[in-house]
């Protein structure tokens, strides 16, 4: 009686710490494994800036002001983001790439780690997708196509968008994301599907002219991403500059 006793006393004190030391156990393997991912990433993204900035180097560049088309719905409120978009997300620029682009126009493709679902199809987190930027490199006869233009294919231009400054690979986003139409018999979608976009793989950027934020590497707080608007004191831009406040409470994990 006195050694059952004793063995159920003893298993009181061993079953806890059997299973604190099973918690622990699995504790420090989740811990491990999200070291390891993020130093993956930290390569990935670090191996794509060398390659990305190895092509910019030998481009010339030049300007345009502004966007094809200004068309869209513009997000002033969270409500109004969350409920006009498939998904609104945090995310990591993890490549940009030349891509093929209808004459007189420059695109970019880039790679978005989605790291969190704000709001939307929550299937999408620990995703990556393709998007298209606005702007990129391109050749100087692609550019000028149909111009009285001397031919210079091997001439490379980066055409920069002064309302949408290209974000840098291993930049932070928050942006809402729609389905890309490319059944639609347009030159730019053929241009999306000759560059790997398909609907299962790729989003649109909605409205990337208002509703795109960016926290660049080495800085605190996401920014609107369009220089002007941040300059500007009209109604829309005062709202968005607000949106902007309430985007870094909510969502920035570094604050001042």
């Amino acid at each position: 009686m006195r050694k059952t006793l004793m063995i159920l006393a003893l298993l009181v004190f061993v079953l806890p710490l059997s299973a604190y030391s099973v918690n622990a156990l699995k504790s420090t393997t989740v811990q491990q494994k999200q070291t390891s991912n993020v130093q993956k990433s930290a390569t990935i993204i670090k191996k794509n800036q060398n390659l990305w900035n190895k092509q910019l180097r030998k481009a010339d560049v030049i300007h345009r002001d502004g966007f094809d088309s200004d068309d869209g719905y513009v997000g002033t409120s969270m409500d109004q983001l969350k409920n006009h978009n498939k998904a609104f997300i945090k995310g990591t620029v993890y490549n940009l790439q030349k891509m093929n682009s209808p004459k007189n126009m420059a695109y970019t493709k880039a790679t978005i780690h989605i790291d969190k679902v704000l709001s939307g199809d929550k299937s999408l987190q620990g995703k990556n997708i393709y998007v298209v930027f606005d702007g990129g490199l391109v050749s100087f006869d692609h550019w000028y196509a149909n111009m009285s233009k001397p031919k210079d294919f091997d001439h490379e231009m980066l055409v920069k968008n002064d309302e949408f400054p290209l974000p840098s690979i291993g930049t932070k986003i928050i942006t809402g994301l729609v389905p890309n139409q490319l059944d639609q018999p347009l030159e730019y979608n053929d241009s999306l599907k000759q560059s790997g976009f398909t609907v299962k793989n790729s989003y649109a950027l909605d409205v990337p002219k208002y509703n795109f934020w960016v926290k660049k590497t080495g800085t605190e707080k996401y920014i609107l991403n369009n220089p002007k608007v941040r300059k500007k004191t009209d109604s829309l831009s005062k709202d968005l500059q607000k949106l902007t406040v309430e985007i870094n409470q909510k969502y920035n994990s570094i604050k001042k």
